[in-house]
Parts: structure tokens; C-alpha cells; sequence
């Protein structure tokens, strides 16, 4: 009788251990971009991503080329990297749940596969979410068919061990502004040049604080200071080359 109920204990100590670990235990959500500059919609797919995920990877990839620009000057990765803090601050997440990294790689898409790689380090037996909205695009492509290559491939391009889930159906619901226009970081760039309130999609209070870590306002100061000079300078020029009766007209050549 003794034996048997040893056998039971341990049987139940088995089903225990693979309740306690079953395969893919932790779930990772990697939400890659160059977020330039992130916002309040880019923090709500985190929030969304952080109860399904028991861990969250912002992924800040650094495109080389000067474009969305602000001014004329492109937000950096460090600078995402501020606003990002920010953000998570403000909405009291952050490490270990949600972690910021950034990677010299341009793309956003290069830069996830690299993380999620053989070579990456990711371990075996996590569940994997890629992150994306199920928003479309002009042409009614939704977000998430970024991912639709990694998925077909999974075999191949995704490290062994690793659980990629559908991005299909991991997709999240694409959050919109308080005014009911969806968030886009290209209206975000617009605002904070034209020196307007952003706070819809940084926080209350906080355009101040993201005109800072941007250097807007250093740099308006800077231009506005240059076109001034500019202007002084070409005036002085005038004065000291009145027009003669020799220069009032080039000769002909």
C-alpha cells in the first residue's frame, strides 16, 4: 500500500514539475521601431504587450539615413531612448517587465531578426510574440504582415527552441488620440516643429519635456539667432558697397 502511494506522489510531482515548465514557459513580445519620436499609441501596444508577455524588449533600431526630420535634424535613438523612459516612467512600468534596448542596426525588421537569430539571446523553450497592430495601411495591409516572412519561416530564421506565436493573432488593437485621430508620429514631428501642444501624444504637461531631450528649442534659438545675423549681415554689406555709376550696371562682356 506504502508503494503505491509513493507511486502517486511521485506521479504528482511529475505533472507539478510540467505544469510548473511547460515548453515555452516564459513569453518574450519584442515591439521593434526607430519611433521617431515614440508616443503615447507606441506605449499603449506595450501596455497590451505586458499582459500577455512576461517580458516586454522595446527594440530601438538606428537608421543611418537623415529622414523624419524635425527642423531639419533627425531624432537620434538616444534621444528615443530618453522619451521612451519617459514614458514608461509615467505610466509606472519598466524594468524587468519592459526593456529598452538599442541597436546600431538601421532597419527595425534586420535589427528583431538579429535578436531573434541563432546567434541571438533569445534561449530554447520561450514563447516568442513579434510586435504589431492589426492597423492597416493606405492600402489595407494591417501592421502585423511585417512579420508574415518570419512566420512562414520559422523553421529556419527563428532560433531552435524558440515558440514564434502568429502574429496574426498577436496582433494588437491600435490605440487612438483623446480627439478620436489615430496616433502617427508623423502628426507628432508636425506639432512639435510648428512649436504647437503635444501633450495628446506624450503626456500632460509633458511637450516641454520632449521639445528638451529633442533640443527644439536650442536649436530654433540657434536658427532664429542665424537668420537674424543673416539679415544684419546682408544689410551691412549693402552699406558699405553703395551703388555707383560703375556698378549700377555690369558691363557687357
Amino acid at each position: 500500500m506504502s508503494e503505491l502511494y509513493d507511486q502517486i506522489e511521485e506521479l504528482m510531482i511529475e505533472l507539478e514539475d510540467e505544469d510548473g515548465d511547460p515548453v515555452g514557459g516564459q513569453t518574450i513580445a519584442i515591439v521593434p521601431g526607430a519611433f521617431k519620436p515614440p508616443h503615447l499609441g507606441h506605449l499603449d501596444m506595450v501596455k497590451q504587450y505586458t499582459k500577455r508577455a512576461d517580458k516586454v524588449i522595446v527594440l530601438i533600431s538606428s537608421p543611418i539615413k537623415a529622414n523624419r526630420c524635425i527642423h531639419g535634424e533627425p531624432c537620434t535613438a538616444r534621444q528615443s531612448e530618453q522619451i521612451w523612459k519617459m514614458l514608461l516612467k509615467d505610466a509606472g512600468l519598466g524594468e524587468p517587465k519592459v526593456k529598452l534596448e538599442v541597436s546600431p542596426i538601421p532597419s527595425p525588421i534586420t535589427a528583431t531578426f538579429e535578436e531573434i537569430g541563432e546567434d541571438g539571446p533569445l534561449e530554447p523553450g520561450i514563447n516568442l510574440i513579434l510586435g504589431a497592430s492589426s492597423k492597416e495601411d493606405r492600402k489595407g495591409r494591417p501592421d502585423w504582415i511585417r512579420w508574415e516572412y518570419a512566420w512562414k519561416n520559422r523553421n529556419s530564421k527563428i532560433k531552435q527552441g524558440v515558440n514564434l506565436l502568429n502574429p496574426e493573432e498577436t496582433a494588437v488593437a491600435p490605440a487612438d488620440r483623446p480627439s478620436g485621430a489615430p496616433y502617427s508620429a508623423t502628426d507628432a514631428r508636425e506639432m512639435l516643429e510648428q512649436g504647437m501642444d503635444a501633450d495628446e501624444f506624450f503626456g500632460e504637461g509633458r511637450t516641454a519635456a520632449v521639445r528638451s531631450i529633442l533640443g527644439l528649442d536650442q536649436l530654433e534659438e540657434m536658427t532664429g539667432a542665424g537668420a537674424v545675423a543673416g539679415a544684419v549681415g546682408s544689410i551691412d554689406m549693402k552699406k558699405r558697397k553703395p551703388k555707383t555709376e560703375s556698378n549700377k550696371h555690369p558691363p557687357y562682356n
